[in-house]
């Protein structure tokens, strides 16, 4: 059991160190030799773990998009009118962002390497049907159609992604990242909504 859990903790380390090191060096740039040291493991061990870059690549995407998978099935499930679930939705997505550099690392993978469906595919889905929501509900203006705050969301996320690179955040970073964000998400969701933006969320 203990050599299990070593197992289990040296893969952890090396996906982090991994991640970390595409948030430093992209993708292309990322070199296996610097993440067993950032590990602090050899590099028969992280070969062990991952014979190749495309092994450790793939699960540390598939991780990454676990991640945000569960997040939005949490804000998914609020007790909350759509479009206060909604811009809860894009608040989460800007913390994991800034806060996991795995969701990071795995949020760039998506969009630059090929053959590989972009991040948004885990999250816009459900942003989509919020908006579509919120309209039956009323709590869009009049003319404001759900596809265009749905692609609205896509800008705001893909920014808020683009900016996190190489920028984790700590506690009193982040507490004025989350004030920014969350001022301009009110200012987009509610400037297209037909009720006034609801407390601190």
């Amino acid at each position: 059991m203990a050599q299990q859990q070593r197992s289990v903790l040296t893969r952890r380390a090396l996906l982090d160190a991994a991640a970390r090191e595409i948030g430093e060096h992209g993708p292309s740039g990322a070199a296996m030799h610097r993440i067993a040291w950032a590990a602090e493991v050899s590099m028969g061990a992280l070969t062990f773990h991952f014979p190749t870059k495309d092994r450790l690549v793939a699960e540390l995407v598939e991780l990454g998009l676990s991640r945000i998978a569960e997040k939005v099935r949490e804000v998914a499930e609020l007790p909350a009118s759509p479009l206060r679930r909604a811009r809860m939705l894009l608040f989460t997505l800007m913390e994991l962002l800034h806060r996991d550099a795995v969701v990071r690392a795995a949020a760039r993978l998506t969009e630059e390497l090929p053959g590989v469906d972009g991040w948004a595919q885990s999250w816009l889905p459900v942003a989509r049907e919020m908006f579509r929501h919120a309209e039956e509900d009323g709590q869009l203006r009049s003319g404001v159609t759900p596809e265009a705050v749905t692609e609205m969301a896509l800008y705001i996320v893909s920014g808020a992604e683009v900016r996190a690179r190489g920028h984790e955040l700590h506690r009193e970073d982040m507490a004025a990242a989350r004030t920014r964000f969350t001022q301009v998400c009110d200012l987009l969701l509610y400037g297209v909504s037909a009720v006034q933006p609801a407390g601190p969320a």
